[in-house]
């Protein structure tokens, strides 16, 4: 049966750090580790010599650490360690991306950036232990920026809420928190989940962590927090009936940690990260649990034993003490994943399907339906 494709996007010695596709799938912006973006066109071609190389877009100085593509507007926000942040429009006229420069107003660099799902504002994370909150004036013509500033340390990932009002944060303060972001200009009625009415930038809830909390990810339905440690758990919280006092769901596993990970339906996760292989996680009867990584690893065919006290299972028997710590049944050095190195992004792609790029400078298509797994089990 078939499993992930791969494609060869950036040379491995440089890899990928982020990528993001358009609201059809049929654009892909990459950044190849660097300080430029490349936007590819007829990305629903199998074949990736078919891939079209558009734009190569360079306005930020140091390199990109993050880019989200609004399904909505269609505009581009990428954002940098050089401490900006560039929202990009398409002029159709000239064919031609337009940078618009964000003033964040931070002193570090920004390190993840997200659309809100209605399109009008994105926020960032940043190493200046605050997120600023994005939206665009039009009276001055100009995105302005809100500061959330009750972290202790540096703010590793963000994640909008559905309702577009809540935001979601992980630090390296081994907390994940859950701000109002409820704009008074832009949005007209405030939806603050089970939690009580807060203005702007104050804090609804909080969870300790035992590491950097290195990803956080809302359900579809905003019903369910996800969020990973870097001492290698993930927990889930349900805020479906309670809210301030609402308690997390704490998995460890023996995998290397999480560093990015997403929701693809209410009882189906997939986190990746270190271990260059997907996990996925399910929702049963009781609660979350471990199911497998998405690549089960191919036992390779063992040798035919040498007839003991011969010659030959002499010579075995001195070249496994020698090769000791080595496999001698498989003398391969190709490694059992589709990846090959850390596995930086992950995007949504539709139903069931999923996107990774990692530091292999590989961009891997994946197919939950392709992998042996239960659909229906995990509510696809």
């Amino acid at each position: 049966m078939p499993g992930p494709t791969a494609f060869d996007l950036v040379d491995p010695v440089k890899g990928i750090s982020c990528h993001a596709w358009n609201k059809d799938r049929s654009m892909c912006a990459v950044c190849p580790n660097d300080n430029t973006m490349i936007i590819y066109g007829n990305c629903t071609d199998p074949d990736v010599k078919k891939w079209t190389r558009l734009h190569v877009l360079g306005e930020h100085d140091l390199l990109i650490s993050a880019i989200d593509w609004s399904p909505v507007t269609n505009l581009i926000v990428t954002c940098s360690h050089d401490r900006n942040a560039f929202v990009w429009t398409y002029n159709s006229t000239e064919k031609t991306w337009k940078p618009s420069l964000v003033i964040l107003r931070i002193d570090r660099a920004a390190l993840d950036v997200k659309w809100s799902p209605d399109g009008k504002k994105f926020a960032v994370a940043s190493g200046a232990k605050c997120v600023p909150v994005c939206y665009f004036e039009k009276e001055h013509d100009w995105w302005v920026s809100k500061m959330i500033k009750k972290h202790k340390s540096t703010v590793l990932r963000v994640s909008w809420h559905p309702n577009s009002q809540m935001l979601a944060t992980g630090s390296s303060d081994f907390k994940c928190r859950i701000f109002s972001a409820f704009v008074r200009d832009l949005d007209l009625h405030q939806d603050s989940l089970n939690f009580q009415p807060k203005a702007f930038g104050e804090e609804c809830w909080d969870c300790g962590a035992y590491g950097w909390v290195d990803s956080v990810s809302w359900s579809p339905n905003g019903s369910t927090l996800g969020f990973t440690g870097h001492d290698s758990s993930v927990q889930f919280v349900d805020f479906t009936t309670e809210g301030e006092s609402a308690t997390p769901q704490s998995i460890r596993f023996r995998e290397l940690p999480i560093d990015t990970g997403l929701f693809l339906s209410e009882k189906c996760y997939v986190g990746c990260g270190h271990d260059m292989n997907p996990l996925l996680f399910c929702k049963g009867a009781s609660g979350w649990e471990f199911v497998r990584k998405l690549e089960e690893k191919k036992e390779a065919k063992a040798a035919p034993a040498a007839q003991k006290g011969s010659v030959a299972a002499a010579r075995a028997l001195f070249q496994n003490k020698t090769n000791k710590g080595q496999d001698s049944s498989d003398k391969s050095d190709k490694l059992a994943t589709t990846h090959e190195s850390f596995i930086s992004c992950v995007q949504h792609m539709g139903p069931g399907l999923f996107s990774t790029s990692g530091t292999d400078g590989k961009l891997v298509k994946w197919s939950m339906d392709t992998l042996s797994v239960d659909m229906a089990a995990l509510g696809l």
